[in-house]
């Protein structure tokens, strides 16, 4: 029997689980599939806009986390803490400087990076590969796209950031190499990136464009594995920093991360499935003593002591409603704090400012991050919940997406 089963595999359930496993106990990850590590950019958003109504990114989340802890004592973030919160960006760039992907950044600043549409993107922690591209910095730039590759509009991203100042170029590349396929997707040109023949053919016909360009943009496609190799060896032959830039889903540098906390559960004893939807639970005194997931024949039981609930909120599945106005947790039908009526869950315009109330739905949880019942007391004693399935945030309008899911994650690993 595991000591622990993490339900979901996002980054709140992997986080979580790699803490566990490293604490040497026997931990199981079961998810329908994976999380937001395969559409997020693939750095780590701890706070990009504080109070939301504020047109200005947030300069440092320490200051902005500190503030929010005191307006908001329901959030993630009031509920462990500044001194936790820092902890787990610690241990996490830790895992990934180990791992040879590092992540550079602090709680005392945030980067500005260029997004895929050419605005400028606040984030905490940004992987190596993408730093060079920091718009704090006016040097020029050119943006490269690939012709066969839909999923990134250099010319977009280099006339906004243009319109603001920042002296951009755009350059397409059509390669033979990629004209051979039907169909691209950044992973296909990330394993390309990887080989040292594609380099050449990348460099060959990217060097007549490069004019003044002080550093190189591209897509997010600089390998799977080996990232930083590839950055390094295209930086040798250009004479420029390369930096990347998130697109479209499949996110490359979001699926890095996700190999990175995978391998580490798995280095420690730990098993991570997919394809594996929790669809019931079993209980008994206050305490849940099984999940089960589906499978082509029969349920599977999953045991274990503990149990982390890590299935996301609206966004991720892990939070439904439906046409009458109800909104339930999904696994164990736990009570979730949302707007009541369906009138009340959105405001009329698609882009309101204010966002939609519906997407602050969750679970009230206490400071141990166990989910509360009706009266105030955890729902069940050997139960935690983490990432954004936890109510009494924003994470998409706040730029928080990340941070709560890894803090949280990380704060319910080390004490289940």
């Amino acid at each position: 029997m595991n000591d622990v089963v993490v339900i979901g595999a996002g980054l709140a359930g992997l986080t979580a689980a790699w803490q566990i496993a490293a604490r040497v106990k026997k931990v199981s990850v079961v998810a329908k599939g994976w999380g937001a590590t395969h559409w997020h950019a693939g750095c780590i958003d701890v706070l990009g806009y504080y109070p939301l109504e504020s047109q200005e990114p947030v300069a440092s989340p320490a200051e902005a986390v500190a503030r929010l802890i005191g307006e908001e004592p329901h959030h993630p973030y009031a509920l462990i803490g500044l001194d936790r919160l820092a902890a787990a960006i610690r241990a996490f760039q830790a895992l990934c400087q180990a791992a040879g992907y590092p992540l550079h950044g602090s709680l005392e600043q945030n980067w500005l990076l260029p997004s895929a549409v050419g605005t400028f993107r606040p984030t905490c922690l940004a992987p190596e590969t993408m730093v060079a591209g920091d718009l704090r910095q006016d040097t020029p730039m050119l943006l490269v796209g690939f012709k066969q590759l839909g999923d990134f509009y250099p010319q977009v991203a280099a006339d906004n950031l243009a319109h603001q100042g920042i002296p951009a170029r755009h350059a397409v590349l059509d390669l033979p190499s990629l004209g051979q396929y039907r169909f691209i997707t950044p992973v296909i040109v990330a394993g390309l990136m990887e080989q040292t023949a594609f380099q050449a053919e990348v460099v060959e016909a990217l060097r007549p464009h490069l004019g003044p360009a002080a550093r190189v943009g591209f897509p997010a496609v600089l390998g799977l594995r080996r990232a930083l190799w590839v950055k390094q060896e295209l930086e040798t032959a250009l004479g420029r920093p390369v930096f990347e830039i998130p697109g479209l889903p499949p996110s490359v540098p979001g699926i890095r991360l996700h190999h990175i906390l995978q391998q580490a559960i798995q280095a420690n004893g730990g098993r991570v499935y997919d394809g594996m939807q929790v669809i019931g639970q079993e209980q008994a005194g206050g305490r849940v003593a099984a999940v089960y997931s589906e499978t082509a024949a029969r349920p599977r039981t999953h045991r274990a002591g503990q149990f982390v609930l890590a299935t996301g909120g609206i966004l991720g599945g892990g939070i439904a409603t439906n046409h009458e106005g109800e909104v339930r947790e999904v696994v164990f039908d736990l009570p979730v704090a949302a707007p009541a009526g369906r009138q009340a869950w959105f405001k009329p315009q698609f882009l309101d400012r204010e966002g939609h109330p519906i997407y602050r739905a969750g679970l009230v949880v206490d400071k141990a991050l166990q989910p509360l019942n009706g009266d105030r007391r955890p729902a069940y004693s050997n139960l935690f919940a983490a990432g954004t399935t936890l109510a009494h945030c924003e994470v998409i309008r706040e730029r928080s997406l990340e941070g709560v899911a890894l803090a949280t994650g990380y704060c319910v690993g080390v004490v289940v």
